[in-house]
């Protein structure tokens, strides 16, 4: 795809997310004033296409659209406000379970092709049926006969890979889009947590619930650590399938409690 020539892309992510059953007309609904504000701090915030690097008086985001058949999909428009920027599109995902939106695709042309499921890429316009991701090019599953099963074994791994012999698995493990949010109201990005994390020698782990669809797996649960008696931190995890894989793609860690909470009922 076309790429803004002012600036350089460095590995946008590529959620190779299945495609839905085909739709006569795919559709686009024109986002709300809060969800186009939620996509405007996320193009101002992402690395993708160095987007957090460009000073907002630069651009307006605008003509926020929502995939009809999945409101986990939008697109924005980036107009330009100053001659040494060049306008664009984004398009954008929000994992399962949270209101959080993840910029996957910046260009000029041909944006989301290969990133995106063929109906939401002809709800966008933004190639057809030629640009988006098929049933055969590394779609995820259509479904997951355990989610719960899987989100564990993804969340084990998770955990496992922060020892540091296993830091270059580590990197690959997590998306380009990547973000950490912690209970102190911290965040961080790929290459901040990557540059400053934990080691989990011996992480414990209880899923309570795990939700799969469009590509995306949420997973929520509790863990703790032998080396902390008693202290159980509730976390949400949410995992994408990324070129033919899975991959973490955010992951948030709220407050230490004393008390293990009870998992959710039937």
């Amino acid at each position: 795809m076309k790429r803004l020539l002012a600036l350089a892309v460095a590995g946008a992510v590529a959620l190779g997310i299945a495609a839905t059953p085909a739709l006569a007309a795919p559709k686009a609904n024109k986002a709300s004033a809060a969800q186009l504000a939620a996509m405007a701090k996320a193009v101002q915030t992402s690395p993708v296409a160095g987007m957090n690097q460009v000073p907002t008086s630069n651009y307006a985001v605008r003509n926020g659209m929502v995939y009809a058949g999945s409101s986990y999909w939008g697109k924005v428009s980036i107009a330009s406000r100053s001659d040494t920027f060049q306008g664009a599109t984004a398009v954008l995902v929000r994992p399962a379970g949270g209101s959080a939106w993840t910029v996957v695709d910046v260009g000029t042309s041909e944006v989301g092709c290969g990133v995106v499921p063929v109906g939401v890429a002809a709800a966008f316009n933004l190639g057809g049926a030629t640009c988006g991701i098929g049933d055969g090019y590394m779609a995820a599953p259509q479904s997951l006969k355990n989610p719960t099963l899987t989100g564990y074994q993804l969340t084990m791994r998770f955990f496992n890979y922060l020892n540091p012999q296993n830091q270059s698995k580590l990197e690959a493990f997590l998306a380009d889009g990547f973000l950490i949010q912690r209970a102190n109201n911290t965040a961080a990005n790929k290459a901040q947590y990557l540059a400053n994390h934990p080691t989990y020698n011996d992480a414990v782990l209880r899923v309570d619930n795990a939700n799969y669809g469009d590509g995306l797996l949420t997973v929520g649960g509790v863990n703790w650590q032998t080396t902390v008696p008693n202290t159980y931190v509730p976390v949400l995890f949410t995992y994408a399938w990324v070129d033919g894989a899975w991959q973490l793609l955010s992951f948030a860690r709220f407050a230490a409690s004393t008390t293990l909470p009870a998992p959710p009922g039937p």
